[in-house]
């Protein structure tokens, strides 16, 4: 059952100029092979964690056998295609990834091939990776600050990690299991091009938590989450005259059924306004859930103009709303 949001008036929102309205379209994305969890050794080692991990939700991860800047060039290639616009308009690439393991040389030479290989050749390359699974949001916001700033007209949005097989794909406290993927966007300042307008992008922080361990200390650190994503979520609605119920949809990470729930009762959503059915079919892939959630959830439920829809990025000390509407 989907709960229809609340109406209201569009001109109820902040005033934007037009000339400043930011528009994200173009979304694609790219996943590895799936497999059931029982195929992780980790896992298999440890049927308590593996039948809570299945009861909470999840049923199969994402491996890929491309490294994540080829993952990140086969979404890129379908966005740019997707978004019909010439290679030489993209003003810039900001490429948010922490996988920075998976590189075979320095970090500029391999971004340097990308952009070569994409033909965007008077894309300047931005890199962000410290918001770990909450680094769209820091795209985002990278992003729209060059737009506003009249710098750019069309920025290309890449976010893309793999995990090591010597690391665990355990999301610790147990609470969910890493997949391989890439996703990516475009931003831009055309209305013709546009899909969502970009009503608004916050973050927020709390560094105290790299000082607590993420087993013994869960318990305070989900607090802090709590507190943090509320925080988020208050600062990207304070210009806005719109509330929870507004919302056609709430778009999170993809951690488990039962976070998915806590994260919608700290902000006041319906169940019902949050999608879920990706925590089923690949786990949690990073920053790239946001984009990915986007995607399939509007693909498969089709929006109509003034939609809102809440996009809710969670990394390890860093929480990002972003409120868009679709045009």
């Amino acid at each position: 059952m989907c709960v229809a949001p609340t109406k209201y008036s569009i001109k109820e929102l902040k005033t934007v100029k037009e000339n400043s309205k930011i528009y994200l379209s173009s979304i694609a994305y790219e996943l590895g092979n799936l497999y059931s969890l029982e195929e992780i050794d980790e896992l298999r080692e440890n049927s308590q964690v593996l039948e809570t991990l299945l009861t909470l939700g999840l049923s199969k991860y994402s491996k890929s056998d491309f490294t994540t800047l080829k993952m990140a060039m086969k979404s890129a290639l379908r966005t740019l295609e997707i978004a019909n616009i010439s290679r030489k308009e993209i003003d810039v690439l900001v490429y948010a990834s922490y996988s920075l393991w998976d590189l075979q040389s320095s970090a500029f030479i391999e971004i340097g091939h990308l952009i070569n290989e994409l033909g965007l050749e008077n894309a300047y390359p931005i890199g962000t990776f410290l918001s770990g699974c909450g680094n769209l949001q820091t795209a985002i916001r990278i992003a729209t600050n060059m737009i506003r700033g009249e710098e750019c007209k069309n920025i290309l949005i890449i976010t893309a990690d793999r995990f090591s097989e010597k690391s665990s794909r355990l999301v610790q406290p147990s609470i969910s299991v890493l997949s391989d993927a890439s996703a990516s966007c475009l931003l831009t300042n055309s209305e013709v091009k546009g899909e969502f307008e970009i009503l608004s992008n916050s973050q927020v922080m709390n560094s105290e938590i790299s000082y607590l361990d993420p087993i013994q200390d869960s318990f305070e650190i989900f607090e802090k989450i709590l507190d943090g994503t509320q925080k988020a979520f208050q600062k990207a609605l304070q210009n806005l005259k719109i509330e929870s119920n507004h919302f056609r949809q709430i778009i999170t990470n993809n951690y488990n059924l039962s976070v998915t729930r806590t994260f919608c009762a700290n902000l006041n959503f319906h169940p019902n306004q949050a999608y879920t059915k990706n925590i089923s079919r690949f786990a949690h892939a990073s920053a790239a859930d946001n984009l990915i959630n986007l995607y399939d959830f509007s693909f498969n439920n089709p929006l109509v103009a003034n939609d809102l829809i809440l996009l809710l990025g969670t990394g390890p000390i860093t929480w990002g709303c972003t409120v868009l509407s679709k045009t």
